[in-house]
């Protein structure tokens, strides 16, 4: 059946709508779901993460308006998740072997939840209590509010001194080869 070209356009605008108003139900859940969960994530969490909503929805206004041009070419793609659940079944499976990085991310996690809405706010607690202009809770504010950005760049600075220092195995020698299809460069 063919759709009204004004109101796909207009469904375009919220993520999701525009893919279920032409029939596409599982393509429009899969986008719907992930501005959802980002801006939820944002709002919660982290406040960055709500980043990626503005980039889901652009995503799905231009997405809806090129399905809209595909299905009037007969090129229509099939409705699917976008997100293939075989592989968040094989990213849990990894998550669950290696449970220690999953117990720094909920660590780090709690920790930035504690920060948030424990010790930031006693802060400003402290400022009510001895004044704004104090030098001493200034001081000790602005040190709390960079915080987040600290544990950030040495959580980044330690991971590329793992990564440029390796596992501990020497990767640059070369394995030995035995087959009688190798041959050494003469040069």
């Amino acid at each position: 059946m063919k759709k009204n070209v004004l109101l796909t356009i207009l469904f375009s605008f919220v993520p999701g709508a525009g893919q279920m108003y032409q029939g596409y139900m599982k393509r429009g859940l899969s986008q719907v779901t992930a501005f959802v969960v980002f801006i939820m994530l944002g709002a919660v969490l982290f406040p960055p993460l709500a980043i990626f909503s503005a980039i889901v929805y652009m995503y799905s206004f231009f997405d809806s308006l090129n399905l809209r041009d595909a299905i009037r070419s007969g090129i229509a793609p099939a409705d699917e998740f976008q997100i293939d659940l075989g592989n968040v079944r094989q990213f849990t499976e990894i998550a669950l072997k290696k449970h220690s990085v999953v117990g720094w991310g909920l660590v780090f996690v709690g920790v930035y939840g504690l920060y948030k809405n424990m010790i930031y706010p006693w802060i400003w607690d402290l400022a009510d209590l001895f004044g704004y202009n104090n030098v001493i809770v200034n001081n000790i504010r602005n040190m709390l509010a960079s915080l987040p950005t600290l544990a950030v760049s040495v959580i980044f600075v330690a991971a590329g001194i793992r990564l440029i220092r390796g596992s501990g195995k020497n990767h640059s020698a070369l394995p030995e080869e035995t087959g009688d299809d190798f041959t050494e460069f003469k040069g």
